[in-house]
């Protein structure tokens, strides 16, 4: 991990301070916080949802066939 050195006022000091925070984790949770997401962050959150979307589309799959039983079929245009 790379060192740096940043400069914060002293009323940021005094609260840093106060508040017993960690300032290179505060720092680097807040420069993550603004860099877009890496190609395998997207990747594995694309995964991720994959499934879930997976999930939903067959609950809902259930549930307009059960209401194709009940209505009968959607009406179709005439050309």
């Amino acid at each position: 991990m790379e060192r740096k050195n940043i400069t914060i006022r002293e009323d940021q000091s005094e609260w840093v301070k106060n508040k017993q925070v960690n300032l290179s984790q505060l720092v680097q949770e807040a420069i993550d916080e603004a860099m877009d997401p890496s190609d395998s962050e997207l990747a594995r959150a694309y995964q991720e949802n994959a499934v879930h979307a997976t999930e939903v589309n067959e609950q809902w799959s259930h549930v307009s066939n059960e209401a194709n039983r009940q209505l009968g079929e959607p009406p179709r245009e005439i050309e």
